[in-house]
């Protein structure tokens, strides 16, 4: 028991400068979206953002290929039934 309550109070104390810590103002977050790396930042969002896009749409294909494919199956199956 005493374990678990020194745990507690070492992560406690641990993450407390953490959540206390000085926040970034406004000003602060467009002079460091201004800088070179914060331009790069926000090229790089917008590739995932497009590649995302682009692999939700390949995914909506090779699902209605899948199950174009699978009822293909399911006809020459039944196909196959009818001939016997």
């Amino acid at each position: 028991m005493r374990a678990k309550c020194a745990r507690a109070i070492l992560c406690a104390s641990l993450l407390l400068p953490v959540a206390c810590g000085p926040r970034q103002t406004d000003e602060q977050r467009r002079a460091d979206a201004n800088t070179p790396a914060g331009k790069l930042g926000q090229a790089a969002h917008k590739a995932s953002v497009e590649l995302d896009k682009a692999g939700r749409a390949v995914g909506r294909k090779l699902d209605k290929a899948a199950h174009d494919a699978h009822e293909g199956w399911k006809e020459a199956d039944r196909k196959d039934q009818d001939k016997k």
